[in-house]
């Protein structure tokens, strides 16, 4: 991994049938465990046209190392600070002379505390 890990993560991937047989997302089981993350979140000023007014919006961001096996629709669990995100879109760069790190857009999606 080139970029500095801030944290080990847990990717959760699939869905269970809840009580009425809806998908909902298994986030009970891991498909990888203990994988390095370098999950960065920070403020982004956008332009809302409807309002005409500038917004904050919260962006998080990772690098994980290019052999992980990670997918959009993906959820990934922060272990350190127990924050639970949605993984937006994962983006594979090509750069000549190295394997460059798996970057993901991130949504947060909840938070345990933890």
């Amino acid at each position: 991994m080139w970029a500095r890990a801030t944290c080990r993560a847990s990717i959760y991937r699939g869905t269970m049938p809840s009580d009425f047989g809806d998908p909902v997302p298994d986030n009970t089981t891991p498909a990888a465990t203990g994988v390095l993350a370098a999950i960065e979140e920070r403020d982004s000023r956008v332009w809302d046209p409807a309002t005409q007014t500038a917004r904050v919006v919260r962006v998080a961001k990772a690098a994980m190392p290019s052999t992980t096996d990670i997918l959009t629709g993906d959820r990934v669990r922060d272990n350190t600070y127990g924050v639970l995100y949605l993984v937006q879109n994962v983006t594979r760069p090509r750069v000549a002379g190295r394997v460059p790190d798996v970057q993901l857009d991130l949504k947060r999606i909840g938070d345990d505390g933890g």
